[in-house]
């Protein structure tokens, strides 16, 4: 009897664990994103966000380097926040078997023609999955340039 019920406990309580990771969406995650992440972005700036999101308003703040960042898109899996003039932010949020994926995806904007983009990939508590890769990109026309360079 007592394997039995110590069974029922364990299956209601993965059945339970189940359910929280299943109804985790952006929002949560995004609320729980630690301050060392986005640092010029206080936990009140990402929740004003949100909050001013869901009533239709501009989702714009003060961010902590005394300008403005704006969330411009939010949905259940994914959002998207112009930081500056220089950097965007978006998340997206992929179910895996065991616990869902956060990517992280930074897009700085070196150049008018050259970008530099940060992917990052963290599990919903925000534990790094893996390295975060970095990619530089050139307009077709800067490649041209630089393959006639003699350099």
């Amino acid at each position: 009897m007592k394997k039995l019920l110590i069974f029922a406990l364990l299956f209601c309580s993965q059945l339970s664990l189940q359910a929280q990771t299943d109804s985790l969406n952006i929002r949560e995650v995004f609320k729980l994103m630690p301050d060392s992440l986005l640092p010029y972005l206080t936990q009140n700036n990402r929740l004003d966000m949100i909050d001013f999101m869901d009533a239709k308003m501009k989702a714009a703040v003060d961010n902590q380097l005394g300008g403005e960042s704006e969330m411009t898109y939010l949905s259940d899996d994914s959002l998207c926040i112009k930081m500056n003039e220089s950097m965007t932010l978006e998340l997206k949020m992929l179910r895996d078997e065991k616990e869902p994926i956060v990517f992280m995806k930074r897009t700085y904007q070196i150049t008018e023609r050259q970008k530099e983009i940060l992917i990052g990939r963290y599990s919903s508590s925000w534990r790094p999955i893996s390295d975060v890769s970095v990619k530089s990109t050139l307009l077709k026309r800067d490649e041209e340039m630089l393959e006639k360079s003699y350099f």
